[in-house]
C-alpha cells in the first residue's frame, strides 16, 4: 500500500510541474512572445521541473536501499 501512495505522490508531483509549465506558457504568450518561443520556454520548464522532482525522488529512494 506505501508503494501505491509513494507512486500517487510522484505522478502528482510530475502533473504539477506540467501545470506550472502551462502557467509559464500562458504568462509567456501574455508578454507578447511568439508561439515558438512560448512552446520552447514552457518545454524547458517542463523538464527542469521533472528533473528536479525525479531527483528528490529516485534520491530518497536510493538512500534507503543502503
Amino acid at each position: 500500500m506505501e508503494s501505491r501512495f509513494k507512486y500517487l505522490s510522484f505522478m502528482t508531483a510530475f502533473a504539477k510541474a506540467v501545470c506550472a509549465a502551462a502557467f509559464v506558457a500562458v504568462a509567456l504568450y501574455d508578454i507578447g512572445l511568439s508561439g515558438e518561443h512560448v512552446r520552447g520556454a514552457s518545454m524547458v520548464a517542463a523538464i527542469l521541473l521533472a528533473a528536479l522532482i525525479a531527483v528528490d525522488f529516485f534520491g530518497k529512494k536510493l538512500k534507503k536501499a543502503k
